[in-house]
């Protein structure tokens, strides 16, 4: 079984839209938590950035993946394919997201903070966006 171009772009977009929603509401928090002065920009410039870098990193992620026949059974996908697949993500979303931060905001403290914490919540809900997709059958070619 292997995912099509497609697919791997649906579930791309998919997750950028709820993974920029985790990031915005992480950045304003740390952001204003850590300030006086109340602001959403920084964390809507943070978001905003990661729309663009992470559609495209994920989009190869995904096809990178594809290549890959661990944790595929028939026409099912074991949840140890799903776990190493959030893991390897996240290790690569977090460096992207701390790069991001560190440039909008020109504070180490806070994008260390922000990847730290996106590294918690990003693991758990890019996991349970795996076995989401893993119900849908759409997109998916099955060998003989």
């Amino acid at each position: 079984m292997i995912a099509t171009k497609k697919r791997s772009l649906i579930k791309s977009l998919s997750w950028r839209i709820l993974g920029s929603i985790d990031t915005f509401i992480l950045s304003f928090v740390i952001i204003n938590f850590s300030s006086d002065n109340y602001t959403y920009d920084l964390a809507f410039y943070i978001a905003g950035l990661e729309v663009i870098t992470k559609t495209i990193i994920y989009y190869f992620h995904e096809r990178i993946w594809n290549k890959f026949n661990i944790g595929r059974v028939a026409d099912k996908v074991k949840r140890t394919r799903s776990l190493i697949k959030a893991l390897t993500w996240r290790i690569t979303a977090s460096l992207d997201t701390f790069l991001l931060s560190y440039i909008i905001t020109g504070r180490f403290d806070w994008a260390t903070t922000i990847a730290f914490f996106e590294i918690i919540t990003k693991a758990i809900l890019y996991y349970l966006h795996e076995r989401g997709w893993n119900k849908i059958k759409w997109g998916r070619v099955y060998e003989k």
